[in-house]
């Protein structure tokens, strides 16, 4: 698979920055709204005073969900035009700290900074995974959690809807599932300039995550709920496929960072 940079992936995501924030609500984009926000928000419990880290914090919505709820949050991202709308976006009054950080290279983060780590839909944008799950291990403390959603690679390889003549959905089909390789997001269907993200497997995922010291304490295939449905019939097809995968991991015990001799 061809190695592209991070600073060659994140350029498409700052040219389009102002559009993904535009879809973006008080709990995220729809599809986080409806499949994750609620999932993680759950999954944190009470977080009033904990130190909480957003990897992959975008413009900025989790940070301020979290913020509210009396956590003192740290948002890294890549992108600086979306931590500029991030800035944009939050309160002063909120205990907000916006970072520019590649998630690959957190040396200027103290190891085991963090009570709490979320990661949505970042993983698969990052060139160099293993480099970033191995960064967010050190970072956590010893009985911190980590909370990392992605697109799910089982559903997600040139996975499109197969219709009848008339453009009812049959099922939802995949191919290419063991080629890893780069592939387009898909934002903005009608332009030519989508940020680039990888597809990867499971069991690539599996060993990454294993190998950089976590343990899964719980896998989560999020589905909306009824009320997400009665309100936009849409999710709906998302009972018959599953969009994103999340981790509810741990770090090893006793395990040191990656890269260090226990």
């Amino acid at each position: 698979m061809p190695k592209l940079t991070a600073e060659e992936i994140i350029q498409p995501w700052n040219r389009n920055a102002e559009k993904y924030a535009a879809y973006c609500t008080r709990f995220g984009d729809k599809n986080k709204e409806v499949l994750l926000t609620p999932r993680v928000l759950d999954w944190m419990g009470e977080i009033e005073g904990k130190e909480v880290l957003d990897a992959g914090c975008g413009e900025g919505f989790l940070c301020r969900l979290m913020a509210e709820r009396g956590a003192r949050v740290t948002g890294i991202d890549y992108s600086e035009k979306l931590l500029d709308i991030a800035r944009e976006r939050t309160p002063p009054d909120l205990k907000i700290e916006y970072r520019h950080l590649n998630l690959e290279k957190l040396a200027p983060v103290p190891e085991a900074s963090f009570d709490l780590i979320v990661s949505l839909l970042t993983l698969q944008d990052v060139p160099d995974y293993q480099a970033m799950l191995g960064e967010l291990q050190r970072v956590l403390l010893p009985e911190g959690r980590c909370f990392l959603a992605f697109t799910h690679p089982c559903f997600t390889s040139d996975g499109v809807w197969a219709r009848d003549e008339n453009g009812k959905k049959l099922h939802w089909k995949t191919d290419r599932y063991f080629l890893e390789r780069e592939v387009e997001m898909r934002l903005d269907p009608t332009s030519d300039d989508n940020p680039i993200g990888f597809h990867r497997t499971l069991s690539s995922y599996y060993r990454a995550i294993r190998e950089a010291g976590f343990i899964i304490h719980d896998l989560i295939e999020p589905t909306p709920s009824p009320e997400a449905i009665q309100k936009d019939p849409h999710f709906e097809d998302d009972l018959r496929m599953c969009h994103f995968l999340a981790f509810d991991l741990r770090k090893v015990p006793g395990a040191s960072a990656p890269g260090k001799e226990s």
